[in-house]
């Protein structure tokens, strides 16, 4: 029931997300001219709701593992070996880290780029737009990550492998994004593979401050190339 219990419940505020949208239209709440940012608002309201309601469940499950992994924890953390990231056996977070921000946003940027170029991109409208990216980037990674790293990490150490624990949260978090961008089976992919990692560093430096820098640089990308693209919207 332990092991049981934070996956069913993750699983739950993952279809709650992806069935928000009538919720979020009902809303109604209005920022901006622009009806992508008043969208993503909406959303996000939700998705904060959700998230504080996982902390609240994650907290009642395993209150001494909450209040580790609930913290920045240790950024200079020693990691265990990830070919696929070229991380080696004892590598500091700290050089992990900020090299995955580097790589991971890099590629982020590059698939964006191509996706703007289908399109008539004004890149003056960042200018008008860059508060609201940089807020709705900072609220989408912190409730995801509060869900689904902080949400399964915590309650499962201990009773799962590190490696299955990953998994699972990969996993998830993957079908949490078969609509976001890209869709489908490559999103979900490359969620899950980034899902993967992500629960890694928070479960090896006890805390979330890698899994959220690193999220943050990846939602400004989306969110800034989306509201671009719906920049007449």
């Amino acid at each position: 029931m332990k092991i049981i219990l934070p996956i069913f419940l993750t699983v739950i505020y993952t279809a709650g997300l992806l069935l928000s949208g009538n919720v979020s239209k009902k809303l109604g709440l209005t920022v901006s001219d622009n009806s992508y940012v008043n969208g993503q608002v909406n959303y996000q309201i939700i998705l904060l709701i959700i998230a504080g309601l996982s902390l609240l469940t994650t907290y009642l499950i395993n209150k001494e593992n909450f209040l580790t992994y609930f913290s920045f924890g240790q950024i200079s953390a020693p990691g265990d070996e990830l070919k696929l990231f070229g991380i080696k056996q004892g590598d500091s977070w700290l050089k992990t880290g900020l090299s995955l921000c580097v790589v991971i946003t890099g590629i982020t940027a590059i698939f964006m780029y191509f996706q703007l170029k289908k399109t008539d991109v004004d890149w003056t409208v960042l200018q008008g737009g860059i508060f609201w990216i940089l807020l709705l980037s900072l609220t989408n990674s912190f409730g995801e990550e509060m869900i689904y790293r902080v949400g399964l990490v915590s309650p499962l150490k201990g009773l799962l492998t590190p490696t299955m624990i990953f998994l699972i949260s990969a996993i998830i978090f993957g079908l949490a994004h078969i609509n976001g961008m890209p869709s489908g089976i490559i999103g979900i992919s490359l969620a899950g593979i980034l899902g993967f990692v992500l629960a890694k560093s928070v479960l090896e430096t006890q805390g979330f401050f890698w899994a959220w820098v690193i999220h943050f640089l990846q939602d400004v990308v989306i969110i800034g190339s989306l509201y671009l693209m719906n920049k007449n919207a």
